[in-house]
């Protein structure tokens, strides 16, 4: 049994924690030299930004080997106490590296790294350049503070570091609305997630008065559920052993509120809507964003937290992830924007390495957030890449057909792997792994992810089908779709004819001049492209189990009390199924790319006269187009009521509580002066009247004070008479 006591004892300082401080640290230090000098426009600030971050990228390559080798490291001193009259409850600051922070780490790095590189040349000639490359620091010094934190209290602090970073990137062109409504969105969605997860660690806290993830793990083996539907907590502290008690569905509203972070960070179903509107960002930062920073920070959340959730909490896990896949993958069919179509893909990758956290797929759920970083890094630069080549015809056009242009607009492209051959061939690299093709690193992970969601179906419900079957159908369409939406791109990117010279001819002479990005934007996708293949990950590119990151990567026991022994059995029905999900998924990707080539062949006319496709009609198309409708639908169901709420509730507080306050305000007033008047007329008269009478009684009274002996006599006399007269009468 865990004692509170050895939490107040620091952890010193070992080597791979003061690396991982120098890893912290050194993006923080380019935020704050950059921010101070922010307003420049120095290419040099660029440069030292991108040193920094390569210094980080080899030291986190440092700690990866020392990690990858069996060693883990763990430093810790304490924050704060609070004190109650049993017990002092410690909050502590501490970083903990294992095998998955260390890879994670790694990952975060190099892609920050190649982005900052790519950003050199890309953001050249931005009014804001210098801070574009500040905020890039502060968003992998957030990122970077999630992997190594060892409690969650700061890990959630971090979390929330990492939506400020991103609201400054996705809003950095903050003079255009669009953007500044994109950032609002991101921001807000991500706080409703945050909400859950805040309930969640509240509920944690207080069943075991701390968040330190080592000693939560430890904790929740110990807690039980009562046959009475409680749940049973034991600690010990200063010799005594303490017992917190709770309902057992407090169990599943902690592991709820704990996904609550992962839907809103990484972009799951409901709360999906806020990445495609991301899109508003600079290009370099998309793919830091999609690829290994916030997105991924859900799915590292899981990881973190997945000995703490029960069954129930997990199944709702592996739904969530594949609806919100095959509900991405639809949307990605039919748009336009290059960027567009990638956003709405890593949605559904994403959705994917949810589902495989949900089904106990772990190790494969990492996996492919590995492989998920390269290629998806990749497409985006590349489209970056392309997007540059189209700027180039854009700014050969009149003002008119800039109106009509958008260099991010497929419509208008074609035909471009001759003028830019290499970002096309890393653009086919990547996309035929996202694509989940033999040979690509997305085969890998992709593949072991399929195999544990059927072998999750089968340990739950044996060989029957049930709900949980939805599940695997919907994973294994979406594979279907993933190879059909990335076919499509291509074919519309990179084949057939130019079509934008179809419809100015000022963009012919500009493709005949069009040409690759410089040196620096090139060399991020040769690594990147690289790394997109399976033989950096595995000697056997169509085995996954054989790749040197499953071979150390372990799906850890489940700590939560409760009874889903199945998920013990996931792990070995996995290898049953792997050639079955390795067949249906290679014969998916080979129909999904088949499909595509079928419509959207360069030799067929409406792919030719594509630049003249308008609105789609029909039912069908428009859902996958408008993403299910769901931004229309919270538009009405939430935005509206709550705008009209408001403006009823400004109404109310202006005719209403404004003219009450001022009725007040005016009787007041008039009470005033009629207290003034009061005060002034009767009470200051009536005091005047009193001292006037006293003042003429003073004067008749001295009248009689003569000196003369004949007056008094006369006056005695009188009052005799009177006083006589009385008497008698």
């Amino acid at each position: 049994m865990v004692d509170y006591t050895s939490l107040y004892r620091p952890l010193p300082l070992d080597l791979g924690s003061a690396l991982a401080l120098v890893i912290l640290f050194l993006p923080f230090l380019s935020f704050v030299l950059l921010g101070l000098f922010s307003r420049r426009k120095s290419e040099t600030l660029a440069w030292l930004a991108t040193g920094i971050h390569m210094g980080a990228a080899i030291a986190a390559g440092m700690v990866f080997q020392m990690a990858w080798a069996g060693n883990t490291f763990h430093s810790r001193t304490l924050w704060f106490a609070l004190s109650t009259s049993e017990m002092t409850y410690p909050f502590t600051v501490g970083i903990w590296i294992d095998t998955e922070a260390a890879l994670m780490l790694l990952v975060v790095t190099v892609i920050a790294f190649l982005i900052h590189l790519y950003s050199i040349e890309y953001m050249k000639g931005e009014k804001h350049y210098v801070r574009y490359f500040a905020f890039l620091g502060f968003f992998t010094f957030s990122m970077t503070g999630v992997v190594l934190m060892d409690n969650l209290l700061m890990l959630f602090v971090f979390w929330e570091l990492v939506g400020v970073a991103s609201y400054a990137l996705i809003g950095f062109w903050n003079e255009r609305k669009a953007a500044m409504d994109a950032s609002n969105k991101a921001f807000i969605m991500n706080r409703i997630g945050d909400v859950g997860l805040l309930i969640g660690l509240m509920i944690l806290w207080s069943q075991f008065g701390t968040l330190d993830l080592q000693v939560l793990e430890s904790l929740m083996q110990q807690s039980v559920l009562s046959d009475e539907g409680t749940w049973l907590t034991y600690f010990r502290a200063n010799g005594k052993i303490f017992e917190n008690t709770a309902p057992a569905y407090w169990l599943t509203l902690a592991g709820i509120g704990l996904f609550c972070g992962t839907i809103g960070k990484s972009a799951q179903f409901p709360l999906q809507t806020w990445l495609p509107d991301a899109m508003q960002g600079p290009t370099p930062a998309s793919a830091l964003i999609h690829a290994a920073t916030m997105v991924a920070a859900g799915v590292y959340l899981l990881a973190q937290v997945f000995v703490l959730l029960n069954g129930d909490v997990l199944t709702l896990i592996a739904l969530t992830g594949a609806v919100t896949a095959f509900m991405a993958a639809i949307a990605a069919l039919t748009q336009h924007d290059i960027k567009r179509v990638l956003a709405y893909s890593t949605i559904s990758q994403l959705g994917y390495m949810v589902m495989a956290m949900g089904v106990g797929a772990y190790d494969a759920a990492l996996f492919h957030l590995i492989t998920h970083a390269s290629f998806k890094a990749c497409l985006f630069l590349s489209a970056g890449s392309v997007i540059h080549a189209m700027q180039e015809v854009e700014h050969g056009l009149n003002e008119e057909q800039k109106k009509l242009f958008d260099p991010q607009d497929m419509r208008w492209m074609g035909g471009l792997r001759q003028k830019i051959p290499l970002t096309f061939a890393a653009y086919l690299i990547a996309s035929l792994a996202l694509a989940g093709l033999p040979l690509f690193s997305g085969y890998l992970s992709k593949d072991a992810i399929l195999a544990g969601s059927m072998a999750w179906a089968e340990a739950i419900s044996g060989r029957t089908l049930t709900y949980h079957s939805l599940v695997v159908v919907l994973a294994f369409l979406t594979a279907l779709l993933t190879a059909l939406y990335m076919g499509r791109q291509l074919l519309l990117v990179f084949w057939g004819p130019f079509r934008a010279a179809q419809a100015f001819e000022s963009a012919r002479q500009a493709f005949a001049k069009m040409h690759e990005a410089p040196w620096g934007m090139r060399i991020p996708l040769i690594i990147l492209s690289l790394l997109s293949i399976g033989l950096v990950y595995s000697l056997n590119p169509l085995d996954g189990n054989a790749s040197w990151i499953t071979q150390r990567l372990f799906t850890p026991l489940l700590a939560a009390p409760g009874n889903f022994e199945y998920y013990d059995h996931v792990e070995n029905l996995k290898h049953q199924w792997h050639s079955t999900a390795s067949y249906m998924a290679i014969g998916l990707s080979v129909l999904g790319i088949g499909i595509a080539y079928l419509w959207f062949r360069p030799q067929r006319r409406a792919v030719q006269q594509y630049h003249r496709k308008g609105a789609y009609r029909g039912l069908l198309p428009n859902i996958s187009y408008q993403h299910w409708y769901l931004d229309q639908l919270y538009r009405y169901s939430v935005v509206k009521p709550v705008k009209g709420m408001a403006q009823a509730m400004a109404w109310f507080d202006r005719k209403v509580i404004d003219k009450t306050v001022e009725l007040v305000g005016m009787s007041n007033v008039v009470l005033a002066h009629f207290i003034a008047f009061v005060d002034r007329i009767i009470v200051d008269g009536l005091v005047e009247l009193l001292g006037s009478i006293i003042g003429w009684v003073g004067q008749a009274a001295r009248s009689f004070q003569t000196g003369k002996i004949q007056t008094y006599f006369i006056l005695t006399m009188l009052a005799l008479v009177i006083l006589l007269f009385w008497m008698m009468v």
